[in-house]
């Protein structure tokens, strides 16, 4: 641990320029291990994507249009009941 201060000191007595290389230097590595790091949690989330896709013939067998109308229907019953509790609350008032 000391070496690597000592490292800084060393650092902070060189010219400018020579500070300069060794920020931009630094900032590279830097960006280089987030760059490694994004691409390989952007492939994994591309990879578990494709594993979650559902496969296109649902639609053409009517099973698509079955789950459509059973969502229709449960819509449909939802906001009766809402209408019903509406209409209750703004009776009570």
């Amino acid at each position: 641990m000391n070496s690597i201060f000592n490292k800084i000191e060393e650092i902070r007595r060189q010219p400018d320029h020579i500070r300069l290389r060794w920020a931009w230097g630094l900032t590279a590595v830097g960006m280089f291990f987030i760059v490694i790091i994004w691409m390989i949690s952007f492939s994994a989330q591309i990879s578990s994507l494709k594993s979650e896709e559902k496969p296109v013939d649902n639609i053409s067998n009517g099973s698509a249009m079955q789950e459509l109308s059973a969502q229709k229907k449960s819509i449909e019953d939802a906001t009766s009941q809402l209408k019903n509790v509406l209409g209750k609350e703004s009776q009570n008032k």
